[in-house]
Formats: C-alpha cells, sequence, structure tokens
C-alpha cells in the first residue's frame, strides 16, 4: 500500500469516526464496563494517574492556579476550590486504541524498522501530550466557567483533539519520518505490500 493509499484508508477512518461519535459516545460506558472486567483498572490508575496527575499540576501552577496533588486527585485551590479524579478511564486508553488502529493502516508498506518504531513511538507521546492538554483544558473550564461545559468538553471534544492530532501526524509521518526500504520492484510485488520489515 503506497503513501497515498494509506493516507487516503486514514481519512476514511477519520471520516468514519467523526460521523460515529455520537455512538462511541454513548457506547462509551458499556465499553468502560468491558474493559474493567477484562483487566485490573485499578492497577491501571495506581500506576498512571498521579503521574499524570503530576503533570497537570504542574502546568496548572505556571498558569497561576494553586494546586495540590493526592494519588489520583487534583486540587485547584483559590476563588473556586475544585476537586478533580484523574481515574483510569482518564488516562488515554482510547486514544492509545486509536492510535493501534492508524498504525496498523498507516504503517503497512515497505518502510524500514527503524522508522515505523519511531513514528509509533512519536504518536505515543503525542497522544499523551493531547491526553494532558484535554485534561488541562477540562479543569480550567470547570474552574473558570462550570462544570457542565467541562462535561461537554471532556466527553466530545477530547476525542476530536485526538483526532485532529492522528491527522496532523499522519502528515508528518508520512511526510519526515517514514522512510522506504530500498528494494527492488519485484521484490516488493513477491513479498506483498504488507511485508514484515
Amino acid at each position: 500500500m503506497g503513501e497515498r493509499e494509506a493516507y487516503r484508508s486514514l481519512l476514511a477512518y477519520a471520516a468514519a469516526s467523526f460521523l460515529s461519535l455520537p455512538l462511541l459516545t454513548t457506547l462509551s460506558e458499556p465499553l468502560t464496563r468491558a474493559v474493567e472486567a477484562a483487566i485490573p483498572v485499578g492497577y491501571l490508575e495506581r500506576l498512571l494517574s498521579p503521574l499524570i496527575v503530576a503533570v497537570v499540576a504542574r502546568v496548572l501552577e505556571a498558569l497561576g492556579i494553586s494546586t495540590a496533588t493526592s494519588g489520583s486527585y487534583l486540587y485547584l485551590e483559590g476563588w473556586m476550590p475544585l476537586r478533580v479524579h484523574v481515574s483510569w478511564n482518564c488516562v488515554g486508553w482510547q486514544s492509545i486504541g486509536l492510535l493501534a488502529i492508524t498504525l496498523a493502516v498507516g504503517l503497512r508498506g515497505p518502510y524500514t524498522l527503524r522508522s515505523r518504531l519511531l513514528a509509533a513511538l512519536i504518536g505515543a507521546e503525542g497522544v499523551f501530550l493531547v491526553n494532558i492538554l484535554r485534561i488541562i483544558l477540562t479543569c480550567l473550564l470547570a474552574y473558570y466557567i462550570g462544570y457542565l461545559q467541562a462535561l461537554i468538553f471532556h466527553d466530545y471534544f477530547g476525542t476530536i483533539l485526538t483526532l485532529l492530532w492522528l491527522a496532523v501526524f499522519w502528515l508528518y509521518a508520512y511526510d519526515r519520518i517514514l522512510r522506504s526500504k530500498e528494494i527492488s520492484e519485484t521484490e516488493y510485488i513477491v513479498r506483498g505490500e504488507g511485508g514484515e520489515s
């Protein structure tokens, strides 16, 4: 699969994701319950939530909001005290799932193993940073505007932020990261478009 075809597949995936956003939001609760039944989410929360809370707290402090942390809880102090719980469901596992699906499509082709690994690493770092941004923006909305607006942003626009990141990431990946192997056209046909490195 060439870059153009792979990018078209990714665009089709993004369009389908936008169209199915209301359905995905509706199914989020049953999907969350299924994940809770399948994996030890308490461990996931104890491992990742404090790290995310610490990063978010430092950024909010830099923005002038006094904060305190305790495990997976973030406390915003000031004119409107606010307690935010960053549960296991907020650590970005849905975004990692979306990234994994796009990596399965986007990394097809005769790319070097090194460039594939680099693309996957940059994609994962970007998803982490977008997730941090989503939590920061949710906290700012709750702190300055109100809970309902923060909830709407968290439930809908957080997913849109991830989809926007994936679109920018794949443009960059095809332009700057992924490098084709130096193989002959005959070898490419014999090995197949989705051949392993």
